[in-house]
């Protein structure tokens, strides 16, 4: 195994062992750096022993094929210091990969359970039927939360909120980062109170969007009652946000026309507008609730 130069300095091409839930190890390499920001891929390695950082697989990129998945590459951005649970292997000088890697996937603070993809994928091809069984089962606890009352808060004024919508970079092609800035830093020139109403807004219109019949609309991943199909909850919110990221015409003819829904994109990253607006205002985390609950099956009438 190589030597780290510092206990907190991560450079491109690092490789690090991560303990999967199972007992073994899987392996993660770092592919780029931005300020504080580093690209993480996971390599298809998983084994009882820590790799040595000859080995071929460290240099290749998962692809992942459960559920949703298509051949999709397990790569995100991720802020902050490495995790002390991560083990350095060694360096793989990004001239012996086979290009620079692109991506546009943002992730939260760099932890744990970066590169467990590496096990979801052991579970999908070894271990299916208890997996698919599991995750059901952590699905099905959302019901729970048709029993909640929604108890709206102070909303944002709905021509504010699309102001702020509309300042979304949509034609930066770099990253979901650089889409944000613009809005992002709108709303961090406001008041704190005008940050939480924002979020409340933001929350009300995902709430309205969160319908079976918007749901059985989205093409190859809709919710379909009879079938009994894998539904992903998380991957109908970040659509419901794309909804929402492309403008007041657009969310105002989709929530009238579940048809609207259908062959669209997603923008998980919405979610974050506020609370970077409030960190960057602050300097601390956003800690605040909605009044109205956007996880998926919330609207208790929209699921009838």
């Amino acid at each position: 195994m190589g030597k780290e130069t510092s206990n907190n300095t991560v450079s491109i091409g690092d490789v690090f062992a991560v303990r999967l839930p199972n007992g073994h190890y899987g392996a993660i390499r770092v592919a780029d750096r931005a300020d504080n920001s580093c690209l993480i891929v996971t390599t298809p390695y998983i084994s009882a022993d820590i790799p040595f950082i000859d080995n071929e697989l460290l240099s290749g990129i998962l692809l992942q094929n459960r559920f949703f998945y298509n051949n999709h590459k397990a790569k995100i951005w991720v802020e902050g210091k490495k995790p002390k649970e991560v083990i350095f292997i060694g360096n793989i000088p990004v001239s012996d990969t086979k290009q620079k890697i692109i991506c546009n996937t943002f992730g939260a603070q760099w932890d744990g359970s970066i590169g467990m993809e590496a096990y979801l994928e052991w579970r999908w091809k070894y271990d299916r039927e208890k997996f698919v069984e599991e995750i059901q089962e952590e699905e099905n606890k959302i019901d729970e939360e048709h029993k909640k009352i929604q108890k709206p808060k102070k909303m944002m004024k709905d021509e504010t909120f699309w102001l702020i919508i509309s300042l979304l970079n949509s034609d930066e092609k770099t990253g979901e980062e650089d889409i944000l800035e613009p809005a992002v830093n709108a709303l961090a020139k406001m008041e704190i109170k005008d940050i939480k109403e924002f979020e409340e807004a933001l929350a009300n219109k995902l709430y309205l969007l969160d319908t079976m019949e918007h749901a059985k609309n989205i093409g190859k991943h809709s919710y379909k009652e009879e079938a009994q199909e894998f539904f992903s909850a998380d991957l109908f919110l970040y659509i419901r946000c794309f909804i929402i990221a492309k403008g007041k015409e657009n969310f105002d003819l989709t929530v009238e026309n579940p048809q609207n829904i259908s062959e669209v994109n997603s923008f998980e990253p919405l979610l974050s507008l506020a609370s970077k607006a409030y960190t960057r205002k602050t300097g601390n985390e956003f800690a605040y609730i909605s009044g109205y609950d956007y996880e998926t099956f919330s609207n208790i009438e929209g699921w009838k």
